[in-house]
């Protein structure tokens, strides 16, 4: 019996659609890490300008000023590194996506043409029994016919 000659093919963009889904996965969890990064920065930068408040409308220092400016201003360059980690990662993101849909594509394209060979086989098995049936009829008519012809 004939097999899918692009079974090996399939399998194998199969495992490379599952390598690209991982890998997809992956940059996903770095770009998570980058956005839970920048959250904790900004709660930070929230609190100190809290505290600054605070210190404001009580006694306070020069000293404690520039103290919570500079981290303030620390904190703000470091929202801004987060930001443009997230959007390059994005950028890494989407073009793993592409990959994976990419890939998706091309293993679709096989399972058709594998749907297509299954059912091609189908017909060309179905076509044999029923030629199978029509020779065996035609034997038991021709033998029915040799039959009656000797009793008479």
């Amino acid at each position: 019996m004939k097999s899918f000659r692009f079974e090996q093919i399939l399998r194998i963009k199969k495992q490379l659609e599952e390598i690209r889904k991982s890998e997809l996965a992956k940059q996903n969890q770095i770009l998570n890490g980058y956005i839970e990064k920048k959250l904790e920065f900004e709660s930070k930068l929230s609190e100190t300008k809290n505290q600054l408040k605070f210190i404001y409308n009580g006694v306070f220092s020069p000293d404690e000023a520039r103290y919570y400016s500079r981290f303030m201003g620390s904190l703000r360059k470091k929202i801004d590194i987060q930001n443009q980690l997230i959007y390059y990662q994005q950028m890494k993101v989407e073009e793993k996506r592409k990959e994976l849909v990419d890939s998706m594509i091309e293993k679709k394209k096989y399972e058709r043409l594998k749907e297509k060979f299954m059912i091609g086989l189908a017909n060309e098995l179905k076509h044999m029994e029923n030629k199978e049936l029509d020779r065996i009829i035609s034997y038991k008519i021709y033998k029915n016919l040799g039959d009656d012809g000797v009793r008479k």
